[in-house]
Formats: structure tokens, sequence, C-alpha cells
């Protein structure tokens, strides 16, 4: 019945794309283009779909880690953030036959009881939860768009204050629906919540005043885009989207050949807080920063493992999402669980660099690059062409969308000229042949972690003690109401008793990653507590080199990070 209604509403004119309801509670929308990229392959076997590990310490832990707790700061969370609760329905679209997959949100009647039916307690290890996500069974569907698992692991040594507990966590959800930086930000707002010192009656108590939900609701990152409307700026845009398509050339790929069904493993490495400052400020004072680095070490790096410098004619090119939010149009909802990425190419000479200064110079060139992507007026005509372009993929009709098509969805005139061969067969130039296009692998860049996780400001409870050594110390815990410092006399001698701060939760690590396809590959980097992390998420069945050859070749690169010291 209720799609029946839905189909009514849209058969009356409404836009698909926005917010609707039949009936003033459930809420429906059409995927966007871009969430409609992400959401057809995640459909088949969760590709794509993200997680965020994160290792952790508590203070108090039978207050803080009660199940109960957990489950009503996850309700929280997720009544902040309606995406997590929504599900994926299909409607069969009489038009083109095909399914079109919608968001329906219907808000909970029970917030908690819901929250616990994407909450999961175990023992598992820290390689135990990343492995059995990226390589089991798909854990979120159509129905679960959020899952959070809290571990104890049995394998952990037990702490010397009973008081004290070590945990492990892992939040999922898939790609379509926001990014890296929303897991970060979601588990910074979770860990918040926990180390509050409300008691959890007192934090179940916001969840009977619900929200607003029609201003809560994100729409698609495509409504927001400020692309140009005029006639010659479509034209424009269009001109520079083929100038940049023109430039994007590369001729390295990794040499894949699928021995055995996909095993994605995930290599970690961390540099000191010491190392990481150097790094930081040489980059620094070479003008740039760590991440225009990175691009040059894992160049450098592929130009050592080239052995037989095969392609070597060509440039390598390597590419990286980047952040859309600082330039959508405004909208009231609070959410940052939603999608707003697009994608640029960096492009290198594929041999290494002769001496540190061309190092430097190269990692300069990084900056040029990615300098002229965010700061292109065109920027937001591009990725609404480059959503277009993934979701007709997708779509399985991207032949039918070549770049001339493309254009032509956005209106643009139709005397301009599809690609940049067709100037060259208007001027009379002898038309080439299109030059190679191939990435080498993605970097993911989250950057500093340390402006999300404020741990000592935002998980931190008062902490009453005294000059006496014999008074016992008091946590202001949900069972223990806060309490004024007041100076107090002891007979025979004097005491002062006094308020400071203690840190509920450490987060000593966190990871993110998705689940990848055959033969796929990611390299991912952040700082967090003062150190620079990577990680290589990888299937190592999916390439022809051994393992040792793969894990090598970015070892190389970090090696190279010697450079930086």
């Amino acid at each position: 019945m209720a799609l029946e209604n839905k189909k009514s509403i849209v058969n009356n004119g409404e836009d698909p794309k926005k917010w609707s309801s039949h009936n003033g509670r459930d809420y429906f929308r059409l995927l966007g283009e871009s969430e409609y990229a992400y959401y057809v392959p995640a459909s088949r076997d969760g590709l794509n779909d993200m997680f965020l590990h994160s290792s952790f310490t508590v203070k108090s832990k039978e207050t803080v880690m009660d199940p109960s707790r957990i489950a009503v700061c996850w309700a929280i969370t997720r009544s902040h953030h309606p995406l997590l609760m929504a599900k994926v329905i299909r409607d069969r679209n009489s038009q083109t036959s095909e399914d079109d997959p919608y968001f329906w949100f219907s808000p909970p009647e029970d917030a908690v009881k819901e929250a616990t039916e994407s909450l999961v307690f175990n023992t598992l290890s820290k390689d135990e939860l990343i492995s059995n996500y990226l390589n089991g069974s798909r854990t979120l569907s159509d129905e679960r768009m959020s899952y959070l698992v809290i571990s104890t692991s049995s394998d952990l040594e037990p702490s010397a204050n009973n008081d004290e507990g070590k945990y492990d966590l892992l939040m999922c959800a898939p790609h379509f629906i926001g990014d890296g930086a929303s897991l970060h930000q979601c588990t910074h707002e979770l860990m918040t919540l926990l180390s509050s010192p409300q008691t959890t009656h007192d934090l179940a108590e916001s969840l009977i005043r619900p929200p607003n939900w029609v201003d809560l609701l994100p729409p698609a990152l495509e409504s927001r885009l400020p692309v140009l409307s005029s006639r010659i700026g479509k034209a424009a845009a269009k001109v520079n989207y083929l100038q940049t398509l023109h430039r994007e050339i590369g001729g390295h790929t990794l040499r894949r050949q699928q021995r055995a069904p996909k095993k994605t493993v995930m290599v970690e490495k961390s540099f000191s807080e010491e190392d990481t400052a150097k790094m930081l400020a040489k980059c620094k004072q070479s003008g740039v920063t760590i991440n225009h680095a990175l691009f040059t070490l894992c160049n450098v790096a592929w130009g050592h493992s080239n052995l037989d410098f095969r392609a070597i004619e060509s440039p390598v090119m390597m590419y990286t999402a980047l952040n859309l939010r600082p330039y959508l149009t405004t909208h009231p909802s609070s959410t940052y669980w939603f999608l707003a990425l697009t994608y640029f190419n960096v492009v290198l000479p594929s041999f290494v660099p002769g001496t540190i200064a061309a190092f430097w110079n190269r990692a300069r060139s990084v900056k040029a690059q990615t300098r002229k992507v965010v700061q292109s007026p065109f920027l937001p005509s591009r990725a609404m062409t480059g959503a277009r372009t993934r979701a007709a993929r997708a779509r399985g009709t991207l032949s039918t969308v070549s770049t001339s098509n493309a254009a032509s969805v956005t209106d643009t005139a139709d005397f301009l000229p599809a690609s940049i061969n067709d100037v060259q067969a208007a001027s009379g130039s002898i038309k080439l042949p299109p030059a190679p296009s191939a990435a080498l692998f993605g970097l993911s860049l989250i950057g500093n972690l340390d402006n999300i996780y404020t741990q000592s400001a935002s998980y931190s409870r008062k902490h009453i003690s005294s000059s006496s050594a014999s008074a016992s110390p008091s946590y202001d815990t949900p069972s223990s109401p806060p309490t004024l410092p007041l100076p107090s006399i002891d007979p025979g001698k004097h005491q002062t008793e006094y308020i400071h701060p203690i840190q509920m939760i450490t987060i000593h690590t966190v990871t993110t990653a998705s689940r990848q396809k055959p033969g796929g590959l990611l390299l991912l980097e952040h700082t967090f507590a003062k150190k620079l992390w990577l990680h290589l998420c990888w299937d190592v069945n999916g390439f022809e080199m051994t393992d040792i050859d793969v894990v090598g070749f970015f070892v190389l690169g970090w090696s190279g990070g010697s450079v930086m010291l």
C-alpha cells in the first residue's frame, strides 16, 4: 500500500529526488546519481561497504560500557543521522523496466530496541573483526544501513585496575550514505555520549523528543551542487570537462591475475610521534603537505618497482577523493551522514626523480594539480558530470552516455564539440589515437584526525581528589552527582579537595577501509595521536606479483619516507 501511495505522489509531478511523505510519517526519495553509483555494486556483494575499527581503553568500565548504556547511546547517534536508520526499497520503473532504488525512512517507535538489532557484543580480536567484515558474507543490507560491534577480546591481557577495560569497536555503513569522515565523526559522537556524566536514564530521555525529520533528512548531493546555469556557463563547463579528460593520461597499472578467490588483507604502518613531526616539518619547509608527499612516494616506489621499464614513456596516474561539503549550498540538516564526494587524478612522470630536490619539486607538482582542482569554478559542474557518468556505468548504459551525451544531460549547447578530437578534425589537424587513461591505484587521504577526536576535552569527567594520601578518588559518574570544590579541615591536619578532569575513554588506534572487489587495492593515510598511519587494503590473490612483491612495493614507498626525515 505504501508503494502504491508513493507512486501516485511521484506521478502527480513531485520531484522523486526530494524527500516526500504520503502519510506525514514515512519519508522517501530516489537515490541521487552518486548514491546510485555506489549502491549498485554494494547491493550485489557489499562492494565499498565501509568500516571503522577502534581500539580503546575505558575507566569505570562497569558504568561507561554497560550494554544498556551502549544501546541508548547508539540509538541517540542513529536518531541524529536518519540515513543510518533508513532502508532501501526498489520500485520497478514502468518506462525503463528497471528497478529504481529509493531511500525509505520510518521513524522508529522504539529507538533503543531498533538500535539493539544493529548492535552486537562479542570477543573477537581486531584482526578477526576486520577480516570477517572484509572477506565474509555481507554484514549490511538494504534493510540494515548501520551496524556496531563492541568486542572485549579474549586475548587481551587483564588490566591491573579492575575498573579499567580494553575494547574494540567496529562501526559499519555503506559508502552510498557517507564516507570515511562520516565514520570518524560518528565514532567520536558515540564516544562522547558514552563518557558523558549523564545517567543512562537521562540520556534515554532525549529520545522522547523526536527531531524535525523533514529538516534533518539530507537531500541528494546533486541537488546542492551550485552548477553553472547560464547557457554560456554550461558551454564553458563542458569545454573544461573535455580539457580535464584530455590531460588525464596514465599508462601504468598493477598486473592483476585472480589466482584464487578474493582474500582482502590489511597491512598497517605507523611512524613515531618524533618521526611524524620531522616529516611534517620537512613538508612544511618544502611548501607541501604530507598528502602531496605521499603521492610522490608512491610514484617513486612504482618507478623503482617497474624494473622492466614498462610504458616508461607514459606518465603514472593515481586518483583520490575530494570532499564536496565546502562547495554545497546550505541546508537546515545538521547530519554529516550523506555522500558528498567526487574524484580527481594526479599525473606524474613514471621515471624516478634523480635528486632530493627533484622529489620535492614533484610533490609541489601534486600540490599545484590539487589546487587547480579545488579552486576551479567548474568543480561543481565537473562533479555533477562525473556523478552522472559513474551512475550510467553502474546502470550499464555508459556507451550511450558518451562525453557528448553526458553534456546533453546538463542541457549544454548542441553546437559544442563532443571531444578534443572533434576540435582537431574541424581545424584540419590529424586525429590522434586516444591517450591511455588508466590509474595505478587510489589513495584515501583523510588528514589529521586529532581535529575530530578531541579526546581530552570530550571524553572527560570531573574527578574529586584530595591532598590527603588516604583520601580515595571519586569519579563524577552517573551514580555519583557532581561535587563542588570545597576546602575541608581534617582534625590534626589540613586537607583540600579539588576537581580536575579524568579522561574516561582513551582511543589508541583508528582504522578505516572498505570491502574490495577481486583485484582491489587501496592505500589509506591519516594522522592520529600525533602519528602518521598508513594502511594498505588489498586482495592478496588478485595480482601476478607474489604477496611479498606487492607488500615490498609499498614498504619501499614507506621506507622512502626517510627522504622526509
